[in-house]
């Protein structure tokens, strides 16, 4: 598994934006997929399976206007 965190711009909220990227996902059917806030660091995490390029490209491409930084763990 990989996890990604997204630091998100101030103006945005994490819980809105997991929810919001957790209902794309799902409508991409994108399964097995873990997203979570952490509210106190405003901070998006994303559980995604190894190699899976094409579910990486979109929890990317949905982060891009919301986050501040990203970092790979």
């Amino acid at each position: 598994m990989k996890n990604f965190r997204f630091l998100l711009n101030e103006q945005f909220q994490a819980k809105e934006i997991a929810e919001d990227l957790q209902v794309q996902l799902e409508i991409n059917r994108f399964n097995h997929v873990k997203v979570e806030a952490v509210e106190q660091r405003n901070e998006v995490l994303v559980q995604v399976p190894e190699a899976n390029g094409s579910l990486e490209e979109a929890v990317e491409s949905f982060m891009r206007n919301y986050q501040d930084g990203e970092m790979l763990e």
